[in-house]
């Protein structure tokens, strides 16, 4: 029997999906659904239950799950909050998942696994530091520091969404200006249209009430990456989850008003993975699990007496 390697990318809005088959490397299964994000952790795993049904094989021929996840998770695979997610506080998931399904679980944060996509096949394979900010519902960054994950002393490094700033007089943090739901209500306020963050951003190219509207967007994202660049100097960061589709018409405005602050401007990117970076680090995940499990099989089954 075929067996599969899955991954999931829990968002606040939407979850996606991922199967592909161990023996042959090949996707078998994609899907993406709307996140029931207010309904608690039971909702969320119920979901996780049909779509693993509906891979080829179905639980019996998963060989392990990578789960990407908003929010900090420590050493055991607990989540220790996750923002966009109602009920989401010290959810001991890993425990939960190999109970559930039998098989071996990698979970990690998001932004981490969108670092993680980038290192394994994507824009950061030759980098060994780097930074992937994650523009989605929130913001967060994953950390490669000379060629380690870094996850902090409490498991809570990247919380880009933390950062705060002034904005037309008031003190927000970084994901309720750049946050998707933010830009998207900003430029329906300002110019009667309903786009989503990415569409807003592409149309400031050549619309100027566009541009308008989205400039504190672009100015707080801009404080951001001047932070991470002075700190940490990356040799790149890497833009990724759903916002960055706006692709060059978001980057080139950033680099312009990155320059200007910083003498040495890190090189500014788009995922290659572009918004599935974050799915295929848990699908790397996945695929460090089941191996850590065939090889502790083999270590026990080859043990001298």
């Amino acid at each position: 029997m075929k067996t599969h390697l899955v991954a999931v990318d829990i968002g606040g809005s939407k979850m996606s999906f991922l199967a592909r088959e161990a023996e042959s490397g090949l996707d078998v299964y994609a899907d993406k659904i709307k996140t029931p994000a207010d309904d608690g952790v039971e909702a969320i795993l119920a979901v996780l239950d049909e779509q693993i049904d509906a891979i080829p094989g179905g639980r019996g021929g998963m060989r392990a799950l990578g789960v990407a996840v908003p929010g900090p998770v420590d050493s055991r695979g607990k989540v220790l909050r996750a923002g966009n997610l109602e009920g989401w506080v010290d959810v001991p998931l890993k425990a939960l998942l190999e109970k559930r399904y039998g098989v071996p679980v990698f979970v990690e944060r998001d932004s981490n696994c969108g670092a993680l996509g980038e290192k394994w096949c994507g824009a950061a394979t030759r980098m060994g530091t780097f930074v992937f900010l994650a523009l989605g519902t929130g913001v967060g960054a994953g950390l490669f520091l000379d060629g380690q994950l870094y996850r902090g002393a409490h498991f809570a490094s990247g919380e880009a969404g933390e950062l705060t700033f002034f904005c037309g007089g008031t003190r927000k943090n970084l994901s309720a200006i750049v946050g998707k739901n933010a830009i998207r209500k900003r430029v329906s306020r300002a110019t009667g249209k309903k786009l989503n963050a990415a569409e807003a951003l592409a149309r400031a190219v050549s619309k100027r009430r566009f541009a308008r509207a989205t400039q504190p967007v672009i100015e707080q994202l801009t404080a951001a990456v001047v932070a991470i660049g002075a700190l940490l100097d990356p040799q790149a960061i890497i833009f990724g989850g759903g916002t960055s589709d706006a692709g060059a018409a978001l980057l080139s405005r950033v680099r312009k008003e990155v320059r200007a602050y910083l003498e040495m401007p890190p090189p500014l990117m788009p995922a290659k993975l572009r918004s599935d970076a974050q799915l295929y680090g848990a699908l790397w995940g996945a695929i460090q699990a089941s191996r850590t499990t065939v090889e502790r099989a083999l270590a026990e089954t080859t043990a001298p007496a």
